[in-house]
């Protein structure tokens, strides 16, 4: 199974970990660039990003998710979305949005000028990571939320965990270390909480609005048989995550499109069905879409909630998803 790297640590060296000290180069060109988009300062901060031809999107973290992400909301119709990406997974990240958008953009962590570029033009910041050893590193997220970088921030949306510890326990841990090291087993729960709690004071600073979105071991977000759903990850998501005959991330994207919503940190763990969820068809992963109504929906503003799955072989309406997550936070 191939492995996304993660954005970390330091200055804009930071972002620079995974490349060889390689500059941009020119024959590469990235997948969008209108650094000339007008764009209008507005006289009030909005704590809704909906979509529109001026808002800018960015995503940072690591793995398939971030990746996700930020195809999402180049699909929902972001002027501009753009994502981090260390410079030896660029090709394996073009495989995997295949899209030939032209609101959606590549930057080599390299590139530490566009990147600078972007963040002076963005309203909503995602950040996500697959990994369930690592979070994002203070250090980069202090470069990210500066408020002299990001002067026009107003949502950042944070993907985090199930920290409450139900549903947990021996048999989730023993199912993490035979069958699937990214079973979420709640042992990472003091570094998500010290994340969260950075994301919170960061965006503060900056003047934004923060969401935290809560999710268990994640599996699926691709396009499913006969790419059903072009706008999540390629068909080549599946054999980069194959590990065995069966591709099991695909037998999950076509049971389990539906998802249900939780306020707060209430979600458990997979309990005694905790082998089922390291390879087939448990219930608690992220679903895919959970960005659109995170940016969109001014409730989203200081709250937290969690995503569950529910079988179906259907995705949600965009009107469903915000039904879903209005009636979550209403209550």
């Amino acid at each position: 199974m191939k492995t996304l790297r993660l954005v970390t640590t330091g200055g804009l060296a930071l972002l620079a970990t995974y490349h060889q000290a390689e500059a941009f180069s020119s024959s590469r060109q990235p997948l969008h660039c209108n650094s000339s988009r007008a764009r209008s300062t507005p006289t009030t901060q909005l704590p809704a990003v909906p979509p529109s031809d001026s808002s800018t999107v960015g995503t940072v973290g690591s793995g398939y998710l971030p990746v996700l992400a930020a195809k999402l909301a180049a699909h929902r119709g972001h002027g501009a979305s753009w994502i981090i990406c260390p410079a030896a997974d660029i090709e394996i990240m073009q495989q995997l949005t295949e899209t030939g958008s032209p609101n959606l953009e590549l930057v080599p962590a390299s590139d530490t000028d566009r990147v600078e570029e972007l963040l002076r033009e963005t309203d909503a910041l995602m950040v996500a990571t697959d990994d369930v050893d690592s979070v994002v590193a203070p250090s980069v997220l202090e470069y990210l939320l500066d408020p002299s970088k990001a002067p026009h921030l107003q949502r950042v949306v944070a993907m985090s965990r199930n920290l409450n510890g139900s549903g947990m326990g021996m048999l989730a841990t023993a199912s993490r270390k035979a069958a699937n090291a990214q079973v979420w087993d709640n042992s990472n729960a003091a570094a998500y909480r010290e994340y969260e709690q950075n994301i919170k004071d960061l965006a503060e600073k900056c003047g934004a609005e923060w969401t935290v979105v809560r999710a268990g071991s994640l599996k699926g977000g691709a396009c499913g048989e006969g790419n059903a759903y072009p706008q999540y990850l390629a068909e080549a998501y599946y054999e980069l995550t194959k590990t065995d005959l069966i591709t099991w991330q695909l037998l999950f994207d076509c049971e389990t499109r539906g998802v249900k919503l939780a306020k707060g940190d209430v979600l458990p763990g997979p309990g005694i069905s905790a082998v089922f969820a390291a390879t087939g068809s448990g219930e608690h992963a992220g679903g895919a879409a959970w960005p659109r109504p995170c940016l969109e929906i001014d409730e989203a503003a200081g709250a937290e909630f969690g995503v569950g799955t529910v079988a179906s072989r259907e995705v949600p309406t965009e009107a469903a998803w915000e039904g879903l997550l209005r009636a979550c936070l209403s209550s």
